[in-house]
């Protein structure tokens, strides 16, 4: 897009590869890079007394499994941590994933950390819960949303443990948009919801702006209408220059899942109990 002229508002590229300006010009994004998730799962990690050489990595290898996995391992390591084991995947070709978890029970480790979306991070919990794994298991904003719940029993869930980009301090758009979105379906499981209408809202009001202002750019009619203080659903949200949002922290969340004695019903949810910020990680 950045070669034919076109700039790129994204809901959910949160690769710190993209900070790069030069590389990836009139390119801005409403969520914050995952440098700061993976700095947020160290420091989760050595809170909850996690054994310093027994934490599995396990990731998908694309953009956003890659860049949080290496901003995840670099910050454990430079804390003077190693892992266990780190096993990289392909989402889109792997099916079975006996073998990845298999790795994490021949290395023995005590915890795993787990960078993938839905449907493969659910297959991948299945397969720990089936093998006996009674370790903790963390896991990102790719599967930091009830919609899991799809690929692998609440049960298999209940006490996972998952961070995301904390909400900002409430206003009348959020408030608003996340009553509309819960009774919504499907809206109230998604993730990224309100990123995805706070970067369509500010397209369309970018592209009024440059359409009614002779002699800008669309990347400074951007800039200029929604990128300074814009009241989003996802909170104030303020580009840099290099069109990175600074964001509000990372939510830190568990599950609480459980499946009825007859196995005809299922109960799930993710709830934020604290938040990693400038001040490190406090309860809510």
């Amino acid at each position: 897009l950045s070669a034919a002229g076109i700039p790129m508002i994204s809901y959910a590229s949160t690769s710190p590869a993209l900070s790069d300006a030069t590389a990836y010009p009139d390119f801005f994004r409403v969520v914050p890079s995952d440098a700061g998730q993976g700095l947020a799962l160290s420091d989760l990690l050595t809170a909850n007394g996690e054994a310093t050489d027994g934490v599995a990595l396990i990731h998908m290898v694309n953009a956003y499994g890659a860049g949080l996995a290496d901003s995840f391992k670099t910050n454990w390591e430079a804390a003077g941590n190693t892992l266990c084991t780190q096993i990289g995947y392909d989402e889109t070709t792997t099916t079975d994933y006996q073998s990845v978890v298999q790795a994490v029970s021949d290395n023995s480790c005590t915890s795993v950390v787990t960078v993938s979306y839905n449907s493969d991070g659910g297959m991948i919990i299945g397969e720990l819960a089936a093998a006996g794994f009674a370790g903790q298991i963390y896991g990102t904003d790719g599967i930091a949303e009830t919609a899991i719940g799809n690929y692998t029993s609440a049960a298999n869930l209940n006490g996972v443990i998952a961070t995301k980009p904390a909400a900002a301090a409430a206003s009348e758009v959020s408030q608003t948009f996340a009553y509309l979105c819960a009774t919504t379906p499907p809206c109230g499981s998604g993730i990224f919801t309100a990123e995805a209408f706070d970067a369509l809202t500010m397209m369309a009001f970018s592209a009024f702006t440059f359409l009614t202002t002779p002699g800008i750019t669309a990347s400074q009619a951007i800039a200029g209408t929604a990128g300074s203080g814009w009241n989003g659903a996802s909170g104030t949200i303020t580009f840099l220059a290099n069109g990175d949002t600074p964001g509000s922290g990372y939510c830190i969340g568990s599950y609480t899942g459980s499946v009825s004695t007859d196995g005809t019903a299922e109960s799930l949810s993710f709830d934020c109990n604290q938040h990693w910020g400038s001040t490190g990680i406090t309860d809510l």
